[in-house]
C-alpha cells in the first residue's frame, strides 16, 4: 500500500509558519520574540476568522491573510529596529545618570583622599594624573552625549545616535574600571584612607563594569539587528 506523504506545516497552517519566520528572524530578548509572536499570531488568526464568517474556506482564508501579511524577513528587519530604539531610548537617561555618578563619585573620593595625610601618586605613575584629568574633562562631554542621544532616539528613532551614546559610555566606562584596577596596584594609600579607596573602588567596578556591559550588550544586538532580513531565510 503506498504511503502517504507528509504535509508541509506551510500547507496545514501559513499563520503558524509565517508566526515562526517572525519570531526567528526578529532580534529581541527571548520573553519579547515570543510575546510579539503571541500578538502578531493573534492579530493574523483573527483575521482569518474573520474572512470564514464572511463566507471564505479557512484554508484560502489563511493564504490571503498571509498573502497580505507581506515579507517576514522586510517586516522582522522593522520591528527588530524599532525594539532595538525603544531599548535605546532606556539606556541613554540611566547611562548618562551613571556617567555622572561615576564622576561625582571619584570628584568627591579624590578630593577625601588627597586630604588624608601621606596619600600621594608616585612619580612613576603620573601617567594616572593625566588620564584622570582627560577623563574630567570626557565625563560630562559622555553624559552630555547620551542626553542629546537620547532626545534623537525620542524624536527620530535614530540608530546611529545609539550606537554613538553606546559606544562612547562603553570606552569611559572601560578607561574608569581600568584606571580603578590600576590605582590599587600603584598608589600607597594610608590606612586612614584605605576604607574609602575600596568604596570608590567597589562603586567603580559594580557601576562601571554594569555599564560597559550594558553598552556592549547593545552594540552587539545593533550588530544582529543588521543582521536580521538574513535570520528570516531559514
Amino acid at each position: 500500500m503506498p504511503r502517504s506523504r507528509p504535509v508541509s506545516r506551510a500547507a496545514a497552517d501559513p499563520v503558524g509558519e509565517l508566526v515562526d519566520r517572525l519570531e526567528r528572524a526578529v532580534v529581541a530578548s527571548p520573553r519579547r520574540r515570543a510575546e510579539l509572536a503571541r500578538e502578531v499570531e493573534g492579530d493574523l488568526r483573527e483575521a482569518v476568522a474573520d474572512r470564514v464568517v464572511a463566507g471564505a474556506a479557512e484554508p484560502a482564508a489563511a493564504a490571503a491573510v498571509v498573502a497580505e501579511f507581506g515579507d517576514p524577513r522586510a517586516i522582522a528587519a522593522e520591528l527588530s529596529r524599532e525594539l532595538l530604539a525603544a531599548h535605546g531610548r532606556r539606556f541613554a537617561p540611566l547611562a548618562a545618570l551613571a556617567a555622572v555618578a561615576l564622576l561625582a563619585a571619584w570628584f568627591a573620593g579624590m578630593t577625601s583622599l588627597a586630604a588624608v595625610p601621606g596619600f600621594g601618586v608616585p612619580v612613576e605613575a603620573g601617567w594616572m594624573l593625566r588620564v584622570s584629568r582627560a577623563l574630567d574633562v570626557a565625563g560630562p562631554f559622555v553624559a552630555a552625549a547620551a542626553l542629546a542621544g537620547w532626545v534623537a532616539l525620542r524624536r527620530a528613532d535614530s540608530l546611529a545616535a545609539l550606537v554613538a551614546v553606546a559606544a562612547l559610555q562603553l570606552a569611559f566606562a572601560v578607561a574608569l574600571v581600568a584606571g580603578a584596577i590600576a590605582m590599587v596596584g600603584a598608589v600607597a594609600v594610608p590606612p586612614a584612607g584605605v576604607g574609602l579607596l575600596v568604596a570608590l573602588v567597589a562603586l567603580t567596578l559594580t557601576l562601571g563594569g554594569a555599564l560597559a556591559a550594558a553598552a556592549a550588550a547593545l552594540l552587539v544586538r545593533w550588530g544582529a539587528v543588521r543582521l536580521a532580513p538574513r535570520r528570516a531565510l531559514g
